[in-house]
């Protein structure tokens, strides 16, 4: 008798209709929950990644203009009138504007808005120049001392550089004195 019993009993494998449907519908919440989430995390590393990269470059071009002992600019990427798809440093020729770059920084992240407040306030491409003592001096000459303003979506930073050339990365929520 028991073995009829056992014969009768069916082994059921996979998932019902119904329970996948209600897994789909669970997994898909969590992922509305999740995204918010998930955008800002990405903007806060989108937008950490331009600063030290800017950071980088400054100091690289610093420590170029001492080197070379020549006077290196930090200014768009050619044919691009803001800093939000990258920049270049190139030095400073005494005929020309500029020289061949020495290096080139591209960003491809379509929220980035790098934006350059500096002391003199002048309007034009944002850029700057090193001497080759280290100090930055604006395009029109004197001391300058600048702070670019680093965004995506919600996130930001700053990059600031001093007129002595001291350079610092802070974030408006973490250091009381960013802005």
């Amino acid at each position: 008798m028991q073995q009829a019993a056992i014969k009768h009993v069916r082994r059921r494998s996979g998932m019902t209709l119904t329970e996948l449907l209600v897994s789909l519908a669970v997994a898909a919440i969590l992922a509305a929950i999740a995204l918010p989430a998930l955008r800002h995390m990405l903007a806060e590393h989108t937008v950490t990644y331009a600063a030290d990269r800017l950071a980088a470059s400054l100091a690289m071009a610093r420590t170029t203009a001492a080197n070379r002992r020549v006077e290196i600019r930090l200014g768009p990427l050619p044919g691009a009138t803001t800093l939000d798809g990258g920049w270049q440093l190139a030095p400073v020729a005494p005929q020309a504007t500029t020289g061949p770059p020495i290096a080139v920084t591209a960003l491809d992240a379509a929220c980035l808005r790098v934006t350059l407040r500096g002391t003199d306030g002048a309007k034009g491409p944002p850029a700057l120049r090193l001497t080759p003592v280290g100090y930055s001096r604006s395009e029109r000459g004197g001391f300058y001392a600048a702070t670019f303003h680093v965004r995506c979506r919600g996130a930001q930073r700053q990059v600031r550089l001093g007129a002595q050339g001291r350079i610092r990365i802070c974030g408006a929520g973490p250091d009381a004195d960013c802005d």
